[in-house]
């Protein structure tokens, strides 16, 4: 009996962690490069453009990133997301932060969307350092 007794609380275990999943997130992973290379410890926000609440990622050595909603639960708001890419960082007591590498237009002026559908999703970002900024001819 009692090897049924802890048969029936691991399914029940199982169960409820199943049920625990938020149905308005889908998973979310991609990789980010600035002018062909990898983007390291750069911060993805995912910001929903109607209802729903913020996830955000940080990409590893390769550039990749994983969506994150909060603490161990995993992905981004179903629908349409504003997307900010920053690599700034403020540091903390003597030591200086990160320098922004990524240009205003992918960030704090970003018109960046992507739709999150349910299911997993691949969302890759390939960024110019470049991007926004006037070229200016030659001058006669």
């Amino acid at each position: 009996m009692t090897g049924s007794f802890r048969m029936v609380s691991l399914c029940a275990v199982v169960l409820l962690a199943g049920c625990s999943r938020n149905e308005l997130l889908s998973e979310v992973t991609g990789r980010v490069t600035l002018d062909g290379r990898p983007l390291t410890d750069a911060m993805i926000i995912f910001s929903p453009t109607g209802t729903g609440t913020t996830s955000y990622g940080r990409t590893d050595s390769d550039g990749r990133y994983r969506m994150l909603f909060r603490d161990n639960e995993y992905g981004a708001w179903l629908g349409e997301n504003l997307v900010r890419i920053s690599t700034f960082d403020l540091g903390s007591g003597d030591v200086a932060g990160k320098k922004e590498l990524v240009p205003a237009v992918y960030n704090t002026r970003s018109t960046t969307k992507v739709t999150v559908a349910s299911g997993a999703n691949t969302h890759d970002f390939d960024l110019k350092s470049d991007a926004g900024k006037i070229i200016q001819g030659p001058k006669d």
